[in-house]
């Protein structure tokens, strides 16, 4: 190619990019291309991306996820498997994030994973975020009541987090003693009230009064 020969290397490269030649492209950068200091080529993210587009326009969304990643561009990749619903290679991902750098990424994945009512992956990604208020509220919409309640220990302050919702759960399934006893330690003795009524009201309805 003449812009090889003219040492135009970057125009070669985008020539072969517009005409989906990655593998041309790559060619180029591995025997013309700048080096990195290991004395790898360096290879220009946008190739890697507009190839990924390519892969995920074709419908080959594992190829297209890889190059993502390759690139640099971890949300392109996790919402493709998260369309997938490929929570696996998801976590792939999410393991080999930097919480300084990535933290919307990783916060990402876990949106994905409780969306899809992982438990185990969203709790994992939630402990490399280090949000604690995040995975507590998991432990509750996830009905995790163990969990939640060793966390408020290790985490005094939280138990305000856990009492309301873990009061009601009680009341939904018919364990009302433990529900007033919650209530009250939710600071809704007027909640409480009413489960007493309740069941006063059942009793006399029933004539067991």
């Amino acid at each position: 190619m003449n812009y090889v020969k003219a040492n135009m290397i970057d125009k070669a490269v985008d020539i072969y990019t517009s005409l989906k030649k990655f593998t041309e492209a790559k060619e180029l950068i591995r025997k013309h291309g700048k080096a990195r200091s290991n004395n790898e080529p360096y290879l220009n993210p946008q190739i890697l991306i507009k190839q990924a587009e390519f892969e995920r326009d074709s419908n080959n969304w594992k190829e297209a996820a890889d190059l993502y990643v390759q690139a640099g561009k971890h949300k392109e990749a996790i919402d493709i498997y998260g369309k997938q619903d490929n929570l696996d290679q998801i976590m792939e991902i999410c393991k080999n994030l930097d919480k300084q750098k990535h933290t919307p990424d990783i916060e990402l994945c876990a949106a994905y994973f409780k969306k899809a009512g992982h438990h185990t992956f969203a709790k994992q990604a939630f402990l490399r975020l280090g949000d604690i208020k995040g995975l507590m509220k998991l432990h509750v919409d996830c009905q995790k009541w163990d969990e939640a309640q060793m966390l408020a220990k290790q985490n005094p302050g939280m138990e305000s987090l856990i009492n309301l919702p873990y009061a009601d759960w009680l009341s939904a399934n018919d364990r009302f003693d433990e529900a007033q006893e919650a209530y009250k330690m939710a600071n809704r003795p007027d909640l409480s009230l009413k489960i007493i009524e309740f069941l006063s009201q059942n009793a006399i309805s029933e004539k067991r009064f």
